[in-house]
């Protein structure tokens, strides 16, 4: 094994990315992995964790793989990296199958430094081909929670991993990062990726810039509001709702407001999401109203404030997108904004996401049916299923049809693909020397069709389908999509040259093993992650109801001890309020008034002679002791919890 040096860490860093020294744990992390050691790396979001893998895979010679779960976060991380002149790619279901062959005969070759690649690629057969001529030297896992139920956004390809590379010799690297490993995650991922006496760099989860709070309210988009009025003056911010409906809506109303506002979503095309994405990060737009797809792997230090206008379902969602304020360490502000109902909105979607036991037995059989499979047969390929086809075989509505198809992938039964647009599938069922010679004896015109068409899909579609995105291969022949059909069912039919498939954008679906008789699945599994997930709903509701210091809160959830209440956030400075300006005397005026009847904040202040700001201080320590309950109606009146 080569022999590098911290020094020479540090030559890599300022040569690419210009700074002078590593960040707080940077260079234990690199200097764990320049020794060869297995590594763990637990940086809260914006503590530099790309570093820790991107300085050694320029000192290495080999390729530094770079395992990532989302789309857009690869294409980010390579658009960075080219940008200061490093070679990297990206592989994933975005590319046409001849462009992932092409990267990866680049990656053996050794075109590249860093090659980015989904969990659920490592299991093809075209990365199995090429993944032993390569010469890997790091494996870097990014996201590492997700190999863990425990985690908040579980990928079962994830703990697949090191199953699926173990051909690769000894010496080679391995690291795992993570910005939010609860001690459970912590000890399941070093178990499933078999680190043995790793190093473990933990940065802590204290932000000491960031003043976490939390508003209670019944009337959520009027607190939005002002809350949005008054940090826009601080800077740019990320407001995040659950739905792409609601991000419409809220970019139009701060629009409105006069606040340049976009909304950012899965329903808008990857080209839309780029440029929202360009325009935040370079300031022409100050806030984008998003659903939690937007901010993954974003390079923007300086934005100000985070408002959720709707609760995640975890502490380790939460504290990942808040934690996109103030990476710069300047003040900011991470606001929740929390509803009476809003758990119990949570807990049904959750719940809804498990169907029945008996509904996962229907659905598995309807779409074995529907895909053709009788009892031990074994499917080839994913082929394309309408979900509407499935509806009408079952009569369960398309939302249980779907739930369940996410449950049963989830379980292993199933595999899923979505196609980002329809695409032609190609199997030449002659031999080459065959084909050849057909194509020379065409005329002039099928000739060359023929040729395009073999050079878009050889070699591979000699040994079995293969598919081409339509709009390339359309492209490549210049023909329309109708042209392009008549001509494959004459070459298909008539010269029986070769077998093809038109895949809509339909979901594709592959049947993992033999259909069996009678789906067998063990219910306690089945419904396990269900559990963690409303185990985990739990803790997000008692960090918005909590008394004690947010950030202690958040720390002590993520495994850290000896913490000390940060002083900043809103039950600090609540605490201190109350302590430095609300008397004993202020609080049983406050009882006497409400006695009787409920009263509004001006018949308050017109009763007791208290200043608007000192009847703002007490109402908000009533409510939080649970002594006053808040009655929103045309005036909004207080009452005592207890009279």
């Amino acid at each position: 094994m080569s022999s590098y040096t911290l020094s020479d860490a540090k030559e890599v860093l300022k040569k690419y990315w210009g700074y002078e020294s590593f960040r707080n744990g940077q260079e234990k992390a690199i200097s764990s992995i320049l020794k060869g050691r297995q590594t763990l790396v637990l940086f809260p979001t914006g503590g530099g964790k790309s570093l820790c893998y991107q300085v050694p895979a320029m000192l290495f010679d080999g390729i530094t793989i770079v395992i990532s779960p989302l789309v857009a976060l690869m294409q980010d991380q390579v658009d960075q990296l080219q940008n200061i002149g490093i070679r990297a790619t990206f592989i994933n279901s975005t590319l046409p199958p001849h462009e992932v062959e092409q990267r990866l005969v680049n990656a053996r070759n050794g075109m590249y430094r860093l090659v980015y690649i989904a969990p659920e690629r490592l299991s093809t057969e075209l990365w199995k081909a090429d993944q032993d001529r390569m010469n890997i030297s790091l494996i870097a896992v990014d996201e590492a929670h997700c190999i863990s139920e425990w985690g908040h956004d579980f990928r079962p390809a994830y703990r697949k991993i090191r199953d699926e590379l173990a051909s690769l010799p000894d010496e080679t690297r391995w690291i795992a990062l993570t910005a939010t490993a609860t001690p459970e995650v912590k000890k399941d991922l070093l178990e499933v990726l078999q680190f043995k006496d790793p190093v473990i760099v933990m940065n802590g989860f204290r932000r000491e810039n960031l003043h976490w709070w939390v508003t209670h309210t019944e009337r959520k988009k009027q607190v939005l509001s002002n809350t949005v009025h008054k940090a826009s003056k601080l800077g740019s911010g990320i407001v995040y709702s659950s739905t792409r409906k609601d991000c419409n809506n809220l970019a139009e109303y701060f629009s409105g407001k006069g606040i340049s506002t976009k909304a950012y979503h899965a329903g808008l095309s990857p080209e839309q999401r780029k440029m929202v994405q360009k325009e935040w990060v370079t300031g022409k737009i100050p806030l984008v109203t998003a659903t939690n797809a937007f901010g993954m792997g974003i390079d923007k230090s300086d934005c100000r404030y985070v408002v959720h206008h709707t609760m995640p379902f975890s502490l380790e969602a939460y504290y990942q997108e808040a934690g996109r304020a103030g990476r710069d360490g300047e003040i900011s502000y991470p606001v929740l904004i929390f509803k009476g109902s809003d758990e119990a909105y949570l807990k049904s979607r959750i719940l809804k996401n498990y169907p029945e036991y008996e509904v996962l037995i229907q659905v598995y059989d309807v779409l074995c049916d529907e895909l053709g499979l009788a009892a031990g047969s074994q499917q080839e390929e994913p082929e394309p299923v309408n979900l509407d086809h499935l509806v009408k075989r079952s009569g369960l509505p398309m939302g249980k049809i779907q739930n369940a198809i996410h449950l049963l992938q989830r379980l292993d039964v199933i595999q899923t693909y979505e196609l980002k647009e329809s695409r032609v599938g190609i199997h030449f069922i002659v031999g080459q020397d065959y084909l050849m010679g057909f194509i020379d004896r065409a005329d002039d015109a099928k000739s060359e069709f023929m040729d395009t068409l073999v050079r878009q899909f050889a070699p591979m579609s000699f040994r079995g389908m293969n598919y081409v995105n339509e709009s390339v291969i359309l492209e490549k022949l210049g023909v329309t999509a109708n042209q392009l059909k008549k001509a494959l069912r004459v070459l298909s039919e008539n010269d029986q040259i070769l077998r093809f498939v038109w895949q809509s954008s339909d979901m594709l679906i592959q049947v993992t093993d033999s259909r069996m008789k009678k789906l067998q699945i063990n219910p306690t599994e089945a419904y396990s992650y269900r559990d963690i997930l409303l185990k985990k709903l739990g803790y997000m509701v008692r960090y918005a109801r909590t008394r004690v210091c947010r950030e202690v809160f958040l720390r002590r959830y993520f495994g850290e001890d000896k913490c000390e209440p940060c002083g900043n956030c809103d039950n600090c400075t609540a605490k201190t309020a109350d302590k430095n300006s609300i008397s004993e005397k202020d609080i049983r005026l406050f009882k006497e008034l409400l006695r009787e009847k409920d009263k509004s904040a001006k018949d308050l202040i017109a009763l007791s002679g208290w200043k608007k700001d000192k009847l703002k201080l007490i109402i908000h320590y009533l409510q939080r002791e649970n002594i006053i309950q808040i009655i929103e109606g045309k005036e909004t009146t207080y009452r005592l919890s207890m009279r």
